[in-house]
């Protein structure tokens, strides 16, 4: 899938799974792997939030900026964060 980040109202980047580890569900089944290798953790557990990487690079953020991201074509609503 695709993203759209933008800083209000300005594109800023366009992003896509392929840009985490080759996609999200790649980046899962290396943690899996990773942690199945080391039993001195625990594997993941139903209702943990389990970051995959970025879809685009990361930018630095100042008070007053807006941020949206528009998924498109995969149908849910993108997220707005306003900075203090």
């Amino acid at each position: 899938f695709d993203v759209t980040l933008s800083r209000g109202g300005t594109v800023v980047a366009r992003g896509n799974g392929d840009n985490v580890l080759g996609s999200p569900a790649l980046a899962l089944g290396f943690l899996a792997r990773t942690v199945a290798d080391q039993p001195q953790f625990s594997a993941p557990a139903a209702g943990e939030v389990i970051t995959t990487g970025t879809l685009t690079d990361a930018y630095a953020v100042e008070a007053g900026e807006r941020w949206e991201s528009d998924y498109a074509a995969l149908g849910v609503e993108g997220l707005t964060v306003e900075f203090c």
